[in-house]
């Protein structure tokens, strides 16, 4: 019987502590949503280029002896305009949440042309004369530095060296009889710059717009003695480009 009581005796204070205490409560925490990692710009990537441009030739002399006699002369200036396709790849290395910087290498052909004719009447006679100067190719090694305005868009400056080749062919005819004509190729070292924007389509394709800026090293056509002097005749060469490009990121 004694055994018995303290069994009842037990079971009650138990009860009556659950009640005293009132139901066990088991805390809820809040879910935590990790977001998902922002899209890195770093690594390879390598795409194509189409785009429209134009080049300018600015064309003058200079005649010096030892007088001194220093006389500069200005002529007008050439231009064309014409397509461009380019390929082009680099490396980005993504430098913090905001900075981008990277290295690209780009060959770019094109068909930028001036045509440029005369034609002069000399009595009964007409002398026609026709120059054309073409851009026919450009490479460019430059380095990028950008911002991220958001995850998905770059918005950078480009700083670069180039080299451009050129043909240039001429024609002269009296009353459609040939005088002279021929062609000639060369090329040209230079500078470039240039602004763009390369927003993202997907994880791996980029879309972008660039505008560049080429200058290129003078050209002289002849540069030499002439009536006790030295005379050079040539030509500043100046490139604008803007174009439409599609990178694949690897």
């Amino acid at each position: 019987m004694k055994t018995i009581s303290l069994g009842i005796g037990a079971l009650l204070l138990t009860a009556s502590t659950a009640m005293a205490t009132g139901p066990v409560v088991t805390p809820q925490y809040p879910v935590v949503v990790t977001p998902p990692a922002a899209p890195s710009w770093a690594g390879f990537y390598a795409g194509g280029s189409l785009g429209v441009g134009s080049a300018n030739y600015d064309l003058g002399g200079r005649y010096t002896n030892l007088a001194p006699v220093d006389i500069a002369l200005n002529l007008p200036d050439l231009g064309g305009q014409g397509g461009l396709f380019a390929l082009q790849g680099g490396y980005n290395f993504q430098l913090s949440s905001r900075w981008v910087a990277g290295v690209q290498l780009d060959a770019t052909v094109t068909n930028i042309a001036n045509d440029t004719s005369l034609s002069v009447a000399i009595g009964a006679n007409t002398l026609n004369a026709s120059y054309d100067l073409t851009v026919r190719s450009m490479y460019t090694l430059g380095g990028r530095i950008g911002y991220l305005t958001s995850p998905d868009t770059l918005v950078y400056g480009l700083l670069g060296v180039s080299r451009g080749n050129f043909e240039g062919s001429y024609a002269a005819d009296i009353n459609g009889t040939p005088l002279v004509n021929g062609s000639y190729d060369f090329s040209l070292n230079g500078a470039a710059v240039g602004v763009g924007v390369e927003t993202r389509l997907s994880d791996r394709t980029t879309l972008g717009l660039e505008y560049r800026y080429n200058h290129m090293e003078r050209y002289s056509f002849y540069d030499g003695p002439a009536l006790g002097g030295n005379l050079e005749v040539g030509f500043d060469t100046a490139v604008h480009t803007v174009r439409a490009m599609v990178n694949v990121h690897f």
